[in-house]
């Protein structure tokens, strides 16, 4: 289902009300179904809401007659009430790679790699497992996590099937040994040009801003060291394609990197791309080169662009 623009021009009649009240009042209306105030709140709060061409997180503010308000609904996961994680069973044809002691799988889009606060969501983590059990025939495989990847983001995860593996995979990502390469479709604004080869050096830390949503930002005091390497890939009229090489694991790295940089990543309304672009954030682990943590040798595997970045891709060639 497409995400909907919807606008509206704040009446006399809505003086006195926030704005959460109001779009209580406006979208039932416009969307012509029911959308309760606590649904209003959640809009606000992803950050799918617009007051006078600026994005507000914050679903108390009062607004004025006159005032024009932007929404952009996606209606089928707002009607679901909470996140709306893909179902998915692991298969073999998810098996990037796999011996006695790593199985390295390539994890789509809309599912966390580890369990959540949330019992019932399912996870990359728990569908290797059921996998594994049901193949091999073993009630509790063994299976060591050590690395992620976002909710929204595709491409090549790493587990370990053994005990003895982990202290080489561990020492390989502390060590910088293992080479992550990410690809990104990221904005491009009017006017604002990507250099061919860039870097970002800077430390991130935890924003303070309202919502359960955790944001990072980088920080001039305190914070994780966080840097990354860019390559421009591709250019075209409203998007970049960039190859991106995280030299360091901070959460969101990638994301706030290029964000802060003027080149959100498209779908990335957390960090301010523009709705409406894409239905996930387009970021794709493409590959992962590291050496073996038993025999040493070195491997390098390589996850395939899944159909809906390819199709994002696509279309913004043309």
């Amino acid at each position: 289902m497409p995400i909907k623009k919807l606008a509206l021009a704040v009446k006399s009649e809505h003086r006195g009300l926030r704005l959460d009240q109001v779009l209580a009042l406006w979208l039932p209306e416009a969307l012509a179904r029911p959308i309760s105030k606590a649904m209003a709140r959640k809009l606000v709060l992803a950050g799918a809401v617009y007051l006078n061409g600026r994005r507000v997180r914050i679903a108390s503010k009062p607004v004025l007659p006159g005032a024009r308000i932007e929404a952009f609904v996606d209606l089928e996961k707002l009607l679901k009430g909470g996140a709306t994680d893909e179902r998915f069973e692991m298969g073999p044809d998810r098996i990037l790679y796999e011996d006695d002691d790593l199985i390295i799988v390539n994890k789509p889009a809309k599912l966390p790699t580890q369990p959540t606060l949330d019992e019932s969501r399912d996870n990359l983590f728990a569908a290797v497992k059921r996998f594994l059990a049901q193949r091999d025939k073993v009630a509790q495989p063994y299976v060591g996590l050590h690395h992620r990847l976002d909710r929204d983001t595709s491409g090549v995860v790493l587990f370990t099937k053994s005990s003895r593996a982990n202290v080489g995979i561990a020492n390989a990502f502390s060590s910088h040994q293992a080479v992550k390469v990410y690809l990104a479709l990221s904005e491009r604004a009017p006017g604002r040009p990507m250099p061919l080869q860039w870097k970002v050096q800077n430390h991130l830390g935890r924003a303070k801003v309202s919502g359960k949503k955790a944001r990072f930002t980088a920080v001039h005091s305190g914070g994780d060291f966080a840097h990354t390497d860019f390559k421009l890939l591709e250019e075209f009229p409203g998007a970049f394609l960039v190859e991106a090489r995280p030299k360091t694991g901070r959460t969101h790295q990638i994301r706030v990197h290029l964000a802060e940089a003027g080149y959100p990543i498209l779908g990335d309304l957390h960090y301010g791309a523009k709705a409406g672009r894409s239905k996930r954030i387009m970021l794709h682990a493409a590959s992962l080169t590291l050496p073996h943590p038993i025999h040493q040798t070195e491997i390098s595997i390589h996850s395939p662009l899944p159909e809906d970045f390819q199709e994002c891709l696509q279309a913004s060639r043309t």
